[in-house]
């Protein structure tokens, strides 16, 4: 009984013209030795810059004006005798600018009901000093702070040069101040205010581009502020001293730390905060005299997961407590109406810090804030700052939704994508949120309850999955009110938002809204990791290298920048086994931690630290060239999609046998649809229930492989078995069985019974 493998003389994947380097790598984990990996963490960023700002706010709550002195280092081999800034603000000072025009042309053409906007009243240039800190030149020189137009938006004002009266060598630093005005949007998009006191202050104050490497040169990275793009800027300093209406006092958070014991009181009946931050890349803070701030200590023995620290102390050759999380502080603004959420967030920030801290090393700054926005401030929840987050929540959800813990963990996951590792999010969002989606995933999966499936009725949400097409509702959708149950207000533009509970729900109401009778899938539940391939019913458009700044539309910026991404890195995570990606992805976050890592990067990370297993089955071992992968899934925007082609099992009888045991000659048939090429395992179930696992490089169209005389019938072909593939388009094709499935029949009526059980035991308890 020998087994033969064809491999028919058909078209091959065109040769790989990149690094050309192939490393083996297998599923199994724990099989090999490794030395313990180099520590690389550094405990500060390079300090190109250097932030102090006195700064008031207005009593009308979103007007921020003040002064800013900022000390700048040319850290490249390059002379410069200009500072590029950003002005995010002026985004929203009118619909000319680049992000409201580029909006409209993508189909969006909502805009903030108060504009904002930011006026430079002066500049000046105080003077250089050498690498020594030796001040070389000393002047007071008014310098001009010119808004330069931008393709297709001429009249926007988001970037601004400031020509220098002086060179800038390489190792040296120039000082210029500035006074300024913001005047903050109605919330919209991230920033703004609410009309109960609160403001989201981002993006405030002019901020520094990089000055780089780009494009084979060294310039300054300064795009404007685009519909589909975030934010990029050096490692720092902040002193911020902001003074603001007494009201405010003790309802204030921050991207920087409080210094002293609390606000200090001023002899017009002001406050100030003087605040600290060292080795961060932006600021921001928010205010609200109505909602509460609540501090709690992190300690990873509150959050202990003792397998996982296990499995990473062993990978990473090092002990156990110098790979437990260090304790930080957690400040949750949280809104009053919300107050039953308070767990909900606080165990959802912490489980973030135990597990980003235990994969990528201890988050390393003395606060993280959390902001629950204001009800009429929602648009700016959902997003991540250094060391302040926003969360969001509405009245209403159903608590198996898992809100506000899944956009919690994801937002404090951007302090160490993004935030530590700080890419270049103008043309490399999916260094950020990919590898952020991917590690959020996990943690829900690990760390939280399954989420439920729900859908809304008329404004209430329940759990299940609706058989038929429900009215829907929507943020501000007057017909919110039939469901008597909560009102939110319409989006006027000239009246506030509202928000009002109208009745609470009684017993018999909690369960309804967790098994209403119109569903009798009342427990659809998901799995974080596996719910991505979702976005497979989405056409890809452009390769993951395509800048991000210039794709053309929301979804595809979505399926570039968090989904596709996620998926590579779990699909290299299953393959490779946990330990070596532990490995992988905790030294790239060490070496780059503080820096602004570019794709090559990473490759040359996973390279190095990715090599040293094969994928294995009975037919033998096959080496994978990372390189390869990398071609395919970075480079070209090629999809992966393996097929069951056949299965035979037909008897045999050796000539002259006419009596006995029959035997019988085996094929399977395996075709690549597509070209992305990978090894890939199959696993060939026999009539008795025994399994041989066979490997395939995934090089060719097609392979077949064959048994003669086997005593037995194959009965099913499964491909990647194990589910390593999640980048492969279609599982429905991976399996094929010589008898009908009945297991989706069989799921749908179990869930009919389960359904009519629970229905029984609650009516059977309320009497």
């Amino acid at each position: 009984m020998r087994p033969t493998a064809v491999k028919p003389k058909l078209p091959t994947l065109r040769k790989h013209l990149g690094l050309g380097l192939a490393f083996a790598f297998s599923g199994a984990s724990g099989l090999f030795a490794q030395e313990p990996l180099p520590t690389h963490l550094p405990t500060e960023s390079p300090r190109t810059v250097a932030y102090e700002m006195d700064i008031a706010l207005a009593e009308d709550g979103h007007t921020i004006s003040g002064q800013l002195k900022v000390t700048w280092e040319n850290q490249t081999s390059s002379p410069t005798d200009e500072l590029y800034w950003h002005v995010y603000n002026n985004a929203w000072e009118g619909p000319q600018s680049a992000w409201l025009t580029e909006a409209r042309m993508k189909g969006d053409a909502t805009v903030p009901r108060e504009f904002g906007h930011t006026e430079v009243e002066w500049a000046h240039f105080l003077g250089i000093t050498n690498p020594d800190g030796e001040l070389l030149v000393e002047e007071n020189l008014d310098l001009d702070f010119e808004f330069l137009p931008q393709p297709g938006a001429p009249l926007d004002r988001t970037v601004a040069r400031m020509k220098l009266p002086r060179m800038v060598l390489p190792h040296h630093s120039v000082t210029v101040e500035l006074h300024f005005t913001a005047t903050m949007p109605r919330a919209f998009r991230r920033s703004g205010f609410g009309g109960e006191g609160y403001l989201h202050a981002v993006q405030w104050f002019p901020k520094l581009g990089v000055f780089e490497k780009l494009n084979g040169e060294v310039q300054w990275n300064c795009p404007p502020y685009r519909y589909l793009v975030e934010f990029y800027s050096d490692f720092g300093s902040y002193k911020v001293n902001l003074t603001m209406p007494p009201r405010y006092e003790n309802h204030f958070v921050t991207s920087g730390s409080i210094m002293g014991t609390g606000a200090a009181h001023n002899e017009d009946g002001t406050i100030t905060y003087f605040t600290e931050a060292e080795d961060i890349h932006d600021y921001a803070w928010t205010v609200d005299p109505k909602a509460k701030v609540i501090e709690r200590e992190f300690r990873a023995e509150m959050y202990r997961d003792d397998e996982e620290e296990q499995k990473v102390a062993r990978a990473l050759g090092r002990s156990v407590d110098t790979v437990r999380p260090s304790p930080t502080k957690m400040i949750l603004l949280l809104q009053p109406e919300h107050a039953n959420l308070e767990e909900r967030y606080f165990d959802a920030l912490g489980k973030a810090i135990y597990y980003f801290g235990l994969w990528y090393g201890s988050y390393p700054y003395p606060t993280i804030s959390c902001v629950d926005p204001a009800n009429d401030a929602r648009a700016t929840g959902g997003m991540e700052y250094p060391r302040l987050i926003t969360g969001g929540a509405k009245l209403g959800v159903a608590e198996t939704t898992m809100r506000p813990q899944g956009v919690t963990v994801h937002e404090f996951g951007h302090q160490f994508w993004y935030g530590l590792v700080g890419n270049d999010e103008f043309r490399h969002a999916w260094m950020d949120e990919g590898f952020n989606t991917f590690s959020t995933k996990r943690i829900m999966n690990k760390a939280f309850p399954a989420q439920v499936d729900t859908y809304s009725v008329f404004g209430s949400e329940y759990a299940g999955h609706a058989p038929l097409a429900m009215p829907s509702y929507e943020e501000g959708d007057a017909r919110g009110f039939l469901s008597l149950e909560q009102w939110e207000s319409p989006d006027l533009g000239f009246v506030p938002d509202l928000s009002l509970a109208l009745r609470k729900h009684d017993s018999l109401g909690r369960f309804l809204a967790e098994l209403p009778p119109v569903t009798y899938f009342p427990e659809v539940r998901h799995d974080s990791v596996l719910d991505e391939r979702e976005k497979f019913r989405v056409a890809w458009g452009q390769p993951l290298q395509f800048p991000t700044m210039d794709l053309q539309d929301t979804m595809q910026r979505r399926i570039n920048a968090y989904y596709r991404p996620a998926m590579t890195l779990e699909t290299m995570a299953r393959m490779m086994g946990e330990e070596r990606w532990i490995r992988v992805l905790r030294a790239y976050h060490e070496r780059f931690r503080y820096q602004h890592p570019q794709p090559d990067d990473f490759l040359r990370t996973l390279l190095e630290f990715g090599h040293g297993a094969s994928l294995s089955g009975e037919n033998g071992s096959i080496a994978l060239d990372w390189a390869k992968f990398w071609e395919h899934a970075y480079v070209g925007n090629a999809e992966m999609d393996f097929k069951v082609h056949h299965l035979t099992s037909e008897p045999t009888l050796q000539q002259g046998q006419t009596s006995g045991a029959p035997q019988f000659e085996v094929e399977i048939g395996i075709t690549r649809t597509t070209d992305f090429a990978v090894p890939v395992e199959i696993r060939v179930t026999w009539e008795d229930g025994s399994a041989t696992d066979l490997v395939w490089a995934g090089d060719d169209w097609v392979w077949t492989y064959r048994w003669h005389q086997h005593p037995q019938q194959a009965v099913k072909v499964e491909i990647d078995p194990r589910r390593h593939l999640m980048l492969d388009r279609d599982w429905s094709n991976n399996t094929f069985t010589r008898e009908p499935n009945t297991e989706n029949a069989w799921h749908v009526g179990v869930q009919a019974m389960l359904w009519a059980q629970q229905v029984l035991q609650y009516f059977g308890g309320v009497g």
